[in-house]
């Protein structure tokens, strides 16, 4: 899907300067004591290629970086750090993202028209585990998130405009001023584990505690 990931770093003022693939890796290895912990090769194999099926990237340091398309499903990344990352249209399916920070994440859906046809990705995390991940003004709308375990996770002004969350966990969930108009929530659980039936017929507008 994608050939190599454009690398950025944001500064404050959120102008987007690209860095080679080798040099940002030198900079995230060298600034980020959770990085150096890391599986070097998993981490060079993300950022040059995208492709990080199973890797171990656990307490990751991957602020502000456009990971679009890439393939982490099944990955550890508990504790990774995603602040202001872009996901849009990546794979997180089966990943461990455990304790994450995606604050301010952007997971829309890809659009590519490289072979003359418009191809829609969704960023897809079917049965990712997000216990007690921190979702703080982050944009998941249309992503794929059916089964996904959101067990004591933090989850606030963040928006699942058309998300797909079908038998998703929010037991014990902190939710707060969150968007989710056309989304489906149909058979998912929340609060002591009660069962959210009535969004399997009628989609739901909001969803606060």
């Amino acid at each position: 899907m994608v050939q190599g990931i454009t690398q950025r770093l944001w500064h404050c003022d959120r102008n987007p300067v690209a860095l080679a693939g080798v040099t940002l890796l030198a900079l995230v290895l060298a600034h980020s004591p959770a990085a150096q912990a890391l599986d070097d090769g998993d981490l060079k194999r993300l950022i040059e290629t995208g492709e990080c099926s199973g890797c171990d990237l656990e307490g990751a340091d991957l602020r502000r970086l456009d990971l679009s398309g890439a393939n982490l499903s099944g990955a550890n990344l508990s504790g990774a750090n995603f602040f202001y990352a872009i996901l849009d249209g990546a794979n997180f399916s089966g990943a461990d993202l455990t304790s994450a920070n995606l604050s301010y994440v952007r997971a829309l859906t890809l659009i590519s028209d490289s072979t003359g046809e418009i191809i829609e990705f969704p960023a897809q995390f079917v049965g990712a585990n997000l216990e007690g991940a921190l979702l703080n003004y982050a944009n998941f709308s249309g992503a794929e998130m059916m089964e996904a375990n959101f067990y004591e996770a933090y989850i606030h002004k963040t928006q699942f405009v058309g998300s797909q969350l079908q038998d998703s966990n929010f037991d014990l969930t902190f939710v707060h001023d969150i968007e989710l108009t056309g989304a489906n929530l149909c058979g998912s659980t929340y609060w002591g584990g009660n069962d959210y039936r009535r969004a399997c017929n009628t989609p739901v507008t909001d969803l606060e505690e």
